[in-house]
């Protein structure tokens, strides 16, 4: 990180030493493809001609050309063994900084913030906040901060929904497979906002159009379609016009969900909505605010092609004030 930067006051000597270690293991790791396909491409190269030498029979009584392809083949295994044992992973690094943002960094940025990882976030959680009604039978918890935002405590969970693996087996030539393969169905945030007060009906909102045409959209628009055909859910017209073109609404009581939605909460929920470039879900159960946010890729973790210093942080920094920001807005307390 640059010396004087905005941050550098807030992280000490000691997370610096460890930043600067991880950054050149971010840098090896951005080198790691092109020295797969440079020492692959050598290798291949040399065995082609000295294939050829071989072929021709030019040096038929000499033994240099298998030498050759020995040594190569030697410096080969020599480079993959190298590349796998030495290098550093992705997934090690991701997992050492993302320790660093949520332990150190957040409790700096997030006054009253802290990190842990004691929480018991269940599936039955999800159910309870009726936002997900894909297939997802598993939940992989992977970080979890929660704090004060105003007058209400936030919780903010970073999760993965996916389907157990199948532990049906499958006949193939005599040999017994077991898929192992997860799917995931949710990659993102999970709020859970206590309120001071208690809502007196259930109320679900939804996105009416999706923002990204991949799967990162997908469980929103899937537990919409399984709503609309919901006997018990009423849906709900609030009579705004920018809110209704935007959100679709549930409740267990439309004629209490209004007084839910005022015009104050249905204005933040555009905001948040205007926030994210993904889908953004809510609800208003008992006294708690749910909300559900997916993202293509985690935004507190390492980018590849940024050094690990101030504009990262920067970022990072912005996602941790929005996340306080999201909790105020969605209790509109």
């Amino acid at each position: 990180m640059a010396p004087g930067g905005k941050y550098s006051s807030i992280i000490s000597p000691e997370e610096q030493q460890l930043l600067d270690r991880l950054d050149r293991q971010r840098i090896l790791v951005r080198r790691k493809p092109m020295l797969w396909i440079l020492s692959s491409a050598l290798f291949v190269s040399v065995m082609v001609v000295t294939g050829s030498i071989i072929e021709n029979k030019k040096y038929e009584n000499d033994a240099w050309p298998y030498v050759v392809m020995l040594v190569f083949t030697l410096f080969f295994f020599g480079c993959i063994a190298w590349l796998t044992f030495k290098f550093p992973e992705r997934g090690e690094i991701s997992k050492q900084y993302k320790r660093f943002v949520l332990q150190s960094f957040a409790p700096k940025i997030l006054p009253g913030w802290v990190f842990s990882r004691s929480h018991k976030l269940k599936n039955e959680d999800i159910r309870k906040s009726g936002l997900f009604k894909d297939k997802a039978n598993r939940m992989a918890r992977e970080d979890y901060l929660f704090g004060p935002a105003g007058k209400v405590v936030a919780e903010v969970y970073q999760i993965t929904l996916q389907v157990e693996p199948s532990s049906n087996k499958e006949q193939n030539g005599g040999v017994i497979l077991k898929k192992e393969t997860p799917t995931t169905f949710f990659f993102g945030f999970f709020y859970r906002v206590h309120c001071p007060l208690i809502f007196l009906c259930d109320v679900w909102v939804f996105p009416k159009h999706r923002k990204l045409s991949g799967e990162v959209d997908d469980w929103a628009e899937v537990t919409e379609e399984k709503y609309s055909g919901d006997d018990v859910r009423k849906p709900v017209m609030t009579s705004d016009a920018a809110f209704d073109e935007r959100f679709s609404v549930y409740s267990n009581y439309p004629p209490e969900a209004l007084n839910i939605l005022n015009h104050r909460r249905r204005e933040n929920l555009l905001t948040i909505d205007r926030m994210f470039s993904t889908s953004c879900a809510f609800s208003f159960t008992g006294n708690k605010v749910f909300i559900m946010i997916g993202f293509e890729k985690d935004p507190l973790d390492i980018d590849l092609r940024k050094t690990i210093g101030e504009d990262l942080f920067a970022g990072q920094a912005d996602e941790l004030l929005r996340m306080k920001e999201v909790a105020l807005l969605a209790s509109a307390l």
